[in-house]
C-alpha cells in the first residue's frame, strides 16, 4: 500500500512562498468582508454636539415615551401640481388635530446644500401646508409640532419623501 505524502520531505522556498500567499490571501479576504459590511452599514449620519446629546439621553428617552403615549400620526406628502408640502395629523382615534404650530426643516438625505426651513400653516382641521418647490428625488422632513403654537414641543418626527420626476 502506497500512501501519498501531504508534507514534502524538505521545506523549500516555494513551499514558504505558497504558505505566505495563502496566509495573506486569507487575511485580505477577511478584511475585504469586514470592509464591505462596515461601508455598507454606515449611513453617513453625524451628530452635532454629540457630547451634550449624550448627557441628555435619559431626558430624550422620557420625551420619546411621552410622545408615544400621545399617539399622534403625521402623514406627509408633496403635491407637485400646487408645489406644496401637505401634512395631515391625526390622533389615535383618527380625529384631526387642529391648532398646532409646525416648524421644520426639509433636506436632502445626502447633502446639506438644499436644506430649507419650513413653517406649515393650518388650512383645514388637521391639515397643514406650505408652498415649496422641490426638485425630483428623495427629501427628508424633520418637524416639530407644538400645541397652540407655543414654544414647548409636543411631538417630533422625521419622514422621507420621494418627489417623482414626472410632474
Amino acid at each position: 500500500m502506497n500512501s501519498a505524502r501531504v508534507l514534502p520531505k524538505r521545506l523549500e522556498g516555494r513551499h514558504v512562498l505558497m504558505g505566505l500567499g495563502v496566509f495573506f490571501g486569507v487575511m485580505f479576504a477577511a478584511n475585504g468582508v469586514f470592509l464591505y459590511y462596515a461601508v455598507g452599514t454606515f449611513n453617513g449620519f453625524e451628530t452635532r454636539d454629540a457630547y451634550r446629546r449624550g448627557l441628555e439621553y435619559n431626558t430624550r428617552i422620557a420625551s420619546d415615551a411621552a410622545q408615544a403615549q400621545l399617539g399622534w400620526q403625521p402623514d406627509v406628502r408633496y403635491d407637485a401640481g400646487s408645489q406644496s408640502l401637505v401634512l395631515h395629523v391625526h390622533d389615535q382615534a383618527q380625529r384631526p388635530l387642529a391648532g398646532l404650530g409646525i416648524r421644520g426643516e426639509i433636506r436632502r438625505p445626502a447633502t446639506d446644500s438644499e436644506d430649507r426651513n419650513v413653517v406649515l400653516t393650518e388650512v383645514a382641521p388637521g391639515q397643514y401646508e406650505t408652498s415649496i418647490d422641490l426638485d425630483p428625488g428623495q427629501w427628508v422632513l424633520i418637524a416639530s409640532l407644538s400645541r397652540s403654537g407655543g414654544e414647548h414641543v409636543s411631538y417630533r418626527f422625521k419622514q422621507r419623501l420621494w418627489v417623482r420626476e414626472d410632474r
